[in-house]
Order: structure tokens, then sequence, then C-alpha cells
């Protein structure tokens, strides 16, 4: 993973809100660079080849920007990315409203399933693989049913197919008849 320079950054020691995000995005496998010119000054920008820049900075009480402000009065990190359809939000810290190193956290797994680094986290079933069915008068829990997202789909298929090549490979040692005491190793 290339991560340039912290010479921009202020220690982590300081409570410093840089660090924190950095080491985040690290921990994702999130490539990225301090920007220092012009308009994106004070943004982290992600530098991961062929994928849309997403830029990141954080915001404090005191009503300043920047992605390495003091951890007093964070308020959020927000992040960003704009293409040929638009700008859109990537993660929105203001509103969840939590602590730098959660927030960070946050911010970093959100920017790594939007650049498709993180594994699939489906909104529908919460990664269950079944929908839970509610009575449309009293919202008791009548059933549930197979998740129908096609990331969903294929992961169920997945998990059969592994499934069935491990009862394969049980039958066949199961089935194994030793020649002797150097035939092979115990199972």
């Amino acid at each position: 993973m290339q991560t340039f320079s912290l010479i921009k950054t202020k220690p982590a020691d300081q409570s410093r809100t840089g660090g924190v995000l950095r080491a985040a995005l690290d921990r994702h496998g999130i490539t990225h660079r301090v920007c220092g010119n012009g308009v994106e000054r004070g943004y982290l920008a992600t530098t991961l080849a062929g994928a849309p820049r997403v830029y990141i900075t954080a915001h404090n009480y005191g009503g300043h920007t920047g992605y390495d402000l003091s951890e007093v009065g964070h308020i959020g990190f927000t992040a960003v990315v704009t293409t040929d359809d638009g700008t859109s939000l990537v993660w929105d810290g203001p509103d969840a409203e939590l602590s730098p190193i959660l927030d960070a956290e946050s911010c970093a797994r959100s920017v790594a399933a939007y650049l498709g680094l993180s594994p699939f986290f489906c909104p529908s079933c919460e990664d269950y693989g079944q929908v839970e069915l509610f009575h449309l008068s009293t919202d008791a829990l009548t059933g549930h049913r197979p998740c129908e997202d096609v990331l969903c789909v294929q992961r169920r298929e997945r998990r059969a197919h592994a499934a069935g090549a491990r009862a394969a490979l049980e039958a066949e040692q199961a089935a194994h008849e030793c020649a002797g005491d150097l035939c092979c190793p115990p199972f």
C-alpha cells in the first residue's frame, strides 16, 4: 500500500484528527494523499487508480474544516466524490455524532465500500441472508424469506458450492481404507 508522507499531519499524540483518519484509511487499504494546493487544500484525497477521487475533511464547532484539526470540538468527517454525474456524499460524520476515532473508522469503512475495497454489506438483510417479514397492521414478525439482492444471491451460491465440496471431501475421507501404517496420515 502506498501512503504518502505524513509531514503535513501533526503527530497523533497531539490529539489531532489527521493521524486517526489516516490510520483508519490505512487499515482499510485505502491509499491517499494530503492535498495542499488551491481548492483541495485541507483535504485528504484517495489515490486508487481507475476510481474517482474521494475527498475527506473534518469539521469542528469553531467552523473550521480540514482533515487535521484538534479532536476537541470535533463534529465529524465528511467524504465526498465528484464525478461526471455530479457530487455525492460518501460519509456524513456530522450527522452520525460519533467520537473522532469511531467517526474516522466509519468514514474509512464507507469510503472502502464505495471504492469496492471492502466486502459487500447488504442493507436489506444486513448480511444475515434472510429478510424479515412483518404483519402490515401489527408489525409482528410473520416469517423470513431469502434476500434477493444480486450480491446476496451470489454469496449464497458460493456458500452452497463450498458446502457441497466440503461434503464430497468428507465422504471421500470416510470411504478411504488404509493399506497399512504408512498409507496416509490419520484423518
